[in-house]
């Protein structure tokens, strides 16, 4: 079944991981108690590539290695991993609007961009810090 609104599957595998960090206390997580069932380890590799790039994660390879947060928990928005994984937020429109579409307002209405609103707002005002509470039972 298909969904009407849908997270790219690196956000989610992001947002997953880190809220396991952040319940980590610190701690380096290996790659596999990361990954979400089923997944693709090499898919959550490069995810965690380009959150050490950006200096949400570190890594730490060898005996005792893994993944733990680069800063608090508190201080990486949401929507920070959104940027740091996809390069921006795009307001959803319909996929045809300026591609031969001659309607003056889509037959839609605001209904797209009213859900891309609703996951900007989410998405800014929540941090990891937030998600990694649900791990620990808060």
């Amino acid at each position: 079944m298909s969904s009407p609104v849908t997270i790219p599957e690196s956000i989610s595998l992001a947002i997953h991981a880190l809220a396991k960090l952040a319940a980590s206390k610190g701690e380096h997580v290996v790659l596999s108690d990361l990954l979400l069932r089923p997944g693709s380890a090499h898919h959550l590799s490069k995810v965690l590539q380009k959150l050490t790039r950006a200096g949400i994660v570190i890594s730490k390879r060898g005996h005792g290695g893994g993944f733990s947060l680069a800063v608090h928990p508190s201080d990486i928005r949401l929507m920070d991993v959104w940027i740091a994984l996809e390069g921006t937020f795009e307001s959803g429109i319909c996929p045809f609007a300026g591609q031969g579409c001659e309607l003056s307002s889509c037959l839609f209405g605001t209904v797209a961009e009213d859900a891309s609103n609703l996951i900007r707002k989410y998405f800014t005002d929540h941090t990891v810090a937030d998600l990694g509470r649900l791990f620990k039972g808060e």
